[in-house]
């Protein structure tokens, strides 16, 4: 497997072996059985508008979303705040971590690493490997934040401020923009780009009300420039991160999916000797 085709493997092992939903243009149809997300990133002054207008879930595919969904509430939105880590949210963790790693994306990139690294993992190691890179929590960054994690921040995105930090799952946005209508799209961002023709990736500026779990109440927070995946499930998502973030699998920086080209910019934790992510998101390179 070339390096320019790695990412792509895991992109079609998720989308059309895994829980991933294909991400179609508006003028495109999905087939509802399959599942479909249609994606308007359009520039325009309706701040109402919605990026996401029809999203269809399969029910087969659904138990990946609702997994990852229950783990959402397990960690606060100020980083500065510390976690309260308690049993049944461990729990919780495992059995997502579980179901992640017997999914045909994941399944893949253990299969590249060991390939390419020419290692072998064992089931127990692979899990504590994997949770080490997403999960643990690992000490501030430059005394920024305390008990961080790649997950939560990927997954559920952190305040600073009025500013909103990580947030790069495209099922997040879309479960927020569903329960307020006060998310404000602000418009794509492709600094000085056209838009891509495929729709696997957005880049946008926007408002977010974000639900703050300690507080109990959605917080109005700002995002100046974010990109996600579009259609990856969580464990894809995780799969691509992973591959990425792994030295043994000499994975490059440079994506290309669904012909577009991309920079998948990864950063890894400073507190924790670089042993966890820290963040990891897509980039859309002009043609």
């Amino acid at each position: 497997m070339s390096d320019q085709d790695l990412y792509q493997q895991v992109w079609d092992e998720d989308i059309l072996n895994g829980n991933g939903i294909k991400p179609v243009l508006k003028a495109e149809d999905g087939k509802e059985e399959e599942g479909y997300i249609v994606v308007d990133d359009k520039e325009t002054t309706d701040q109402n508008h919605q990026i996401f207008p029809e999203v269809h879930i399969p029910k087969d595919k659904k138990v990946s979303y609702d997994l990852v969904a229950k783990l959402f509430n397990n960690y606060t939105l100020n980083p500065r705040s510390g976690e309260d880590n308690i049993l049944s949210e461990g729990e919780e963790v495992e059995e997502f971590l579980n179901f992640a790693i017997n999914s045909a994306p994941m399944k893949l990139v253990r299969r590249i690493i060991e390939e390419r690294g020419r290692i072998k993992f064992s089931d127990s190691k692979w899990f504590t490997y994997l949770y080490t890179v997403w999960f643990r929590q690992y000490p501030s960054d430059r005394g920024r934040g305390r008990d961080l994690s790649g997950f939560e921040h990927l997954f559920i995105g952190e305040s600073k401020g009025t500013k909103l930090s990580g947030h790069h799952f495209w099922y997040t946005y879309y479960l927020a923009d569903q329960a307020s209508s006060d998310t404000i799209y602000l418009g794509p961002d492709y600094k000085n780009c056209e838009n891509p023709e495929s729709p696997a990736v957005v880049t946008i500026s926007y408002k977010m009300a974000a639900m703050d779990f300690v507080k109990e109440k959605y917080v109005q927070l700002y995002k100046e420039i974010g990109g996600f995946f579009v259609g990856l499930s969580a464990e894809g998502l995780m799969a691509i991160g992973t591959l990425r973030f792994t030295h043994q699998a000499f994975a490059p920086k440079d994506a290309y999916i669904n012909n577009n080209h991309y920079r998948l910019e990864l950063y890894r934790s400073e507190g924790g000797g670089g042993e966890s992510l820290r963040t990891f998101f897509p980039v859309y390179l002009c043609r």
